[in-house]
């Protein structure tokens, strides 16, 4: 009977094994499962980065005015009223004696004024172009935020799978433990076996629930984070798929073209080239004439008790045109264009320098993707080799040719294969997640 029990766990393990490895959707039938697609939507709308990035996008959204860059007029409006009392004394050369005591006097005064700069040299046109480049630079930065969070976050949701998997397998290594535990009791009391036996059979069951409770807290504290980055309570539960889904081959060729359009990194380079330009063309400006119109409309009323001038009142209408030019700062103009000359060349560099860093990475990111395909197909090969030299392990196990040291070994190979299976899957999925941040293809559509 306990013969009979150790080889249906054995075909059970296998069975389980495959399904976990090759066929999607078989294991987890939880509610509420948490797909991939459903962490990405909730950390692009809900994650604390994004957010804050986006806000940043927002200010300078509300930078890019005309009024900002300088092509909108100035009007003011000013009024101002004054009152006093005082006590004067006014002695004349034909002795007249004028003598006031707590003299009133008051006076309001307003001024409507307009200012308008109708020619800077052209740098009203350029800071309106910079303020745009800053607008762009704003939005890549957005979107190089959210690249990153869907990057953690796959690559987070991602392990949870792969450490449910292992936690799938070890839970059935457990099985095969009491199992093989139960056999050596039984074998010991009917003199067919030893207490060694048993006493070892313990102690690999302990180590497997060992290893089982390892990947209960991992799994914990990868849930925890990944609520984290989904900016929602960090003690929700949730279930997750049970499989890798990995994605059709990539072509290298292809992966480069979409990396030199697509990449936001390479695109912000760009914009920092031309933003230095634009910052050259506002330093040049500055040796043109500046040409502004100018209006007011004044009103004054005043009235007092004491002088010449009763009460009085005007008003009127002023309007004129200003010019000015520099001729001479002491040669600053001068070191300010060296210096945006050095920094578009500094961009220029920057943008060689990274487009040159990303190519290595894209070409060492795709070259360990292809190894690590080729391993997944390898360690499927190993794992089914494993399996079947386990369950030869148990045949003799049963018939008393192998002792429990070599059956342990031999689940332990068929661990090893599984767990290797699993591992060389996961590093694919996070290759590809790595391929397609550096294509720009990770956003969802």
């Amino acid at each position: 009977m306990n013969n009979t029990s150790l080889i249906k766990s054995t075909s059970i393990f296998f069975l389980l094994v495959l399904q976990l490895v090759l066929f999607p959707g078989l294991h987890q039938l939880r509610a509420q499962v948490l797909t991939a697609g459903d962490a990405v939507n909730i950390a692009v709308e809900n994650n604390f980065n994004i957010r804050i990035a986006r806000l940043g996008e927002e200010e300078m959204k509300n930078n890019l005015t005309y009024g900002n860059a300088g092509f909108l007029p100035a009007l003011d409006v000013s009024a101002v009223q004054s009152n006093s009392i005082t006590n004067s004394r006014q002695e004349y050369l034909s002795g007249q004696i004028n003598e006031r005591d707590n003299a009133k006097s008051n006076s309001f005064s307003s001024n409507l004024g307009l200012d308008w700069t109708i020619f800077d040299g052209l740098r009203m046109f350029n800071n309106y172009k910079l303020l745009g480049n800053q607008l762009k630079a704003g939005e890549l930065r957005t979107r190089m935020q959210v690249e990153n969070t869907i990057s953690d976050v796959l690559i987070t949701y991602y392990n949870i799978v792969q450490l449910h998997q292992k936690m799938v397998v070890f839970e059935k290594a457990v099985s095969l433990g009491e199992e093989r535990t139960g056999i050596a009791r039984d074998m010991l009391l009917i003199g067919s076996g030893s207490r060694l036996d048993l006493l070892q059979a313990e102690v690999d069951l302990n180590t497997d629930k060992s290893q089982l409770l390892d990947l209960e807290k991992r799994i914990t504290e990868a849930s925890i984070a990944l609520n984290q980055l989904l900016a929602r309570d960090a003690g929700i539960e949730f279930a997750v798929e049970d499989t890798f889904r990995l994605m059709p081959g990539f072509e290298y060729s292809n992966l480069l073209k979409k990396m030199e359009t697509e990449n936001a990194g390479l695109q912000l380079n760009n914009l920092d080239i031309e933003m230095a330009m634009n910052n050259l063309n506002i330093i040049k400006g500055s040796r043109l004439p500046v040409v502004g119109l100018n209006a007011g409309y004044n009103f004054n009323v005043q009235a007092s008790e004491s002088g010449f001038v009763q009460s009085g009142r005007t008003s009127g209408l002023n309007y004129g045109i200003t010019a000015s030019m520099n001729l001479f700062n002491g040669f600053n103009l001068s070191r300010q264009q060296k210096n945006a000359r050095i920094g578009i060349e500094m961009a220029e560099l920057q943008m060689e320098a990274y487009n040159s860093e990303l190519k290595a990475i894209l070409l060492s990111t795709y070259t360990a993707y292809t190894s690590r395909l080729q391993m997944v197909n390898f360690e499927k090969q190993n794992l089914e080799t494993s399996n079947i030299n386990f369950e030869i392990a148990g045949e003799r196990y049963r018939l008393g040719e192998l002792s429990g040291l070599e059956y342990r070994e031999a689940q332990k190979n068929l661990l090893l294969a599984n767990e290797r299976l699993i591992n060389a899957q996961f590093e694919v999925r996070l290759l590809e997640i790595n391929l397609l941040q550096l294509s720009g293809s990770i956003l969802p559509e």
